[in-house]
């Protein structure tokens, strides 16, 4: 039975040697997902500098004692990732050690096959990424912020995007800016409410600078990685 949740009990952060690198979202008790361009440059034979830390909201290092982080058996990033263009920006890792859910975490819908949502739709982000562009300032305490989505047809327009979105990818933020994910929020998630139920719409991927103006975030659309996500767990779950 999968429950599904608010927020801050999917949102799990990702360590490497021992530094919050970037978000990620619980999708089943062994597998989490993230983007590929944070994993990607890494990758193996350093799976043992990975740690996945799940249920914290508080980042302090005194909470983070607390809490055991769990061990990662393996990353797998899609062989069709292009970081120039950052198309298909999605990763899973598999842990060692299933995660004991509880009332602080708890795995996240995906998507259907088929679904899209108009833009205007609101949505959220969450993560613990830097709260200025400067790469200073990055909270303790999980954030989550309200976003709407942009069509794509909007935000690949000549003033905001101009091309660059592919039908892989989807923006969700504000002309204005205002909100937006930045830097350390990277691979967390972009989640829509659908009939009670909280999706994973989106994985954080890239922007231009932070809440900028014209330049919303861009995100992973989940939906198209569906049946990959799924290949990849029947394949590595060695049933």
């Amino acid at each position: 039975l999968t429950f599904c949740l608010t927020l801050h009990e999917t949102q799990i952060s990702l360590y490497y040697s021992n530094r919050h690198t970037c978000g990620g979202s619980i999708i089943t008790s062994q597998w989490v997902v993230t983007a590929a361009h944070c994993v990607h440059n890494y990758r193996l034979p350093q799976v043992s500098s990975w740690v996945v830390y799940a249920g914290i909201v508080t980042r302090s290092s005194a909470k983070m004692a607390q809490h055991t982080g769990y061990a990662v058996e393996k990353i797998i990033y899609n062989k069709n990732y292009n970081h120039r263009s950052h198309d298909s920006d999605i990763a899973l890792i598999k842990l060692r050690t299933p995660f004991n859910f509880s009332d602080t975490i708890r795995p996240v819908c995906l998507p259907q096959y088929d679904y899209d949502l108009p833009g205007g739709t609101q949505c959220w982000i969450s993560g613990w990424g830097y709260t200025q562009p400067d790469g200073v300032h990055s909270p303790d305490t999980l954030k989550e912020a309200p976003v709407p989505l942009i069509s794509t047809k909007k935000c690949n327009s000549s003033c905001m995007y101009n091309g660059e979105i592919t039908p892989r990818m989807l923006c969700a933020g504000y002309t204005e800016g205002k909100v937006d994910a930045c830097q350390g929020d990277s691979g967390g998630p972009l989640v829509c409410q659908d009939e009670n139920v909280w999706r994973l719409l989106g994985v954080v991927s890239w922007g231009t600078g932070c809440a900028e103006p014209n330049h919303p975030g861009v995100y992973t659309k989940v939906a198209e990685f569906l049946g990959w996500i799924y290949d990849m767990i029947e394949e590595h779950n060695g049933i």
